[in-house]
């Protein structure tokens, strides 16, 4: 911990130190004060127990009083104090920049109790002698209060990059069921039996250092919660409560226009953000065919399709055979689809005369054995040709 500390602060003076102690009696009601003014001017402070807030003032408080009674800068053991007072507000929630503002309303209290222990004793001249060592004292203190913090981050953002990386290890293992898994969940935000939604990239755009990172510090800005890592050849996202096309946004951004994602369907419960991830996963290989974003919603036959390729393939042999060697007629296959099933419809996307687009889809028939006009021929047509 790098510490700072204020300098020699002042020689002690007898008439600084009476003003300084003018206020030792009334420490408890001033420190009640300053707490519940902070509380008020700083809505974050009030998920600090109050108690635990009213002693940590009352302490520091009455530390700045002694110390510029004394001349004296902080002492290591003060110092120690408020580094822990620091770590319990980070822990807490508090934001860094808050406590350091608490700070200043501390110094501003009590820079005006002394002003007017100083007017009732005539002293206003001596009184500004405090405002070097009084802002030292604040300094000092706000030193060891980021300190603190940036250790705490540090120490936190390791904690909870491990257990993205166990929650990943654990979806992609089978591991849904188990205990330690909603365990981890919850520490991340996530609400165990709620809807779980997966997004994919490939894993080498985010192998960069820091890459990834900046992914998740910019899913802080996404509602709801996300929770990134990578796995395997896989940068995984597991989206709740969130609107994926948001996230979609900011991993484009962050990944450049030619990184392609695949997005899964939200589906129930830890379970669920398993077959999520395979959903993703899928939808993925098809968009690194064609196509940036990809949901499995949008491709769920081509991308159910991905993991029996070697199986199914000696049924789209010929139509893959005649889409090379027909390319017309394989286009006129796909203007009938497209235009549900309405030789009307085909002919004038393709300009041609519906007879001709009856013509058509009989020789593809002859050739591969599929008729298009039925349900199975034309599903197996239009899986072959694309």
């Amino acid at each position: 911990m790098t510490c700072v500390t204020a300098p020699n602060v002042r020689p002690e003076s007898d008439s600084l130190r009476k003003l300084c102690e003018s206020l030792q009696s009334r420490v408890e009601s001033i420190s009640d004060e300053i707490t519940d003014h902070v509380r008020r001017e700083i809505p974050s402070y009030a998920a600090l127990p109050l108690p635990e807030h009213r002693r940590t003032v009352r302490e520091q408080f009455r530390a700045l009083l002694r110390g510029l009674a004394l001349g004296v800068e902080p002492t290591a053991e003060q110092l120690l104090v408020v580094q822990s007072a620091a770590r319990r507000r980070a822990y807490h929630g508090l934001p860094v920049y808050d406590v350091i503002a608490a700070f200043h309303i501390v110094a501003r209290r009590l820079w005006d109790d002394l002003r007017a222990a100083a007017q009732a004793t005539a002293a206003e001249d001596t009184v500004i002698e405090l405002v070097a060592p009084l802002w030292s004292w604040i300094e000092s203190l706000s030193g060891v209060v980021a300190d603190a913090y940036a250790d705490e981050a540090g120490a936190r953002h390791g904690h909870e990059a491990g257990l993205r990386q166990r929650f990943l290890e654990l979806l992609r293992s089978g591991g849904a069921a188990r205990e330690q898994t909603a365990e981890i969940a919850r520490e991340l935000g996530f609400e165990p039996d709620g809807g779980f939604r997966a997004v994919c990239t490939p894993a080498e755009v985010w192998a960069v250092q820091g890459r990834l990172d900046l992914l998740q510090r910019a899913t802080r800005q996404v509602a709801g919660t996300v929770s990134c890592g990578l796995r395997g050849q896989l940068m995984i996202a597991i989206v709740q409560r969130a609107d994926p096309a948001d996230l979609v946004s900011r991993v484009i951004n962050l990944g450049g226009v030619d990184v392609h994602v695949g997005v899964g369907l939200d589906r129930a419960g830890l379970a669920g953000a398993e077959m999520s991830i395979g959903d993703a996963e899928r939808a993925l290989v098809v968009a690194q065919r064609g196509g940036s974003a990809t949901s499995f919603e949008d491709v769920w036959l081509h991308a159910s399709l991905v993991d029996s390729r070697e199986r199914l393939h000696p049924l789209f042999t010929a139509v893959r055979g005649a889409a090379v060697e027909q390319p017309q007629l394989a286009e006129t296959v796909i203007a009938f689809a497209d235009a549900g099933l309405s030789l009307v419809n085909a002919a004038d996307a393709l300009l041609i005369h519906p007879n001709t687009v009856a013509y058509r889809l009989g020789q593809w028939h002859k050739l591969t054995g599929s008729d298009p006009r039925t349900f199975a021929g034309l599903v197996r047509s239009v899986v072959g040709i694309t």
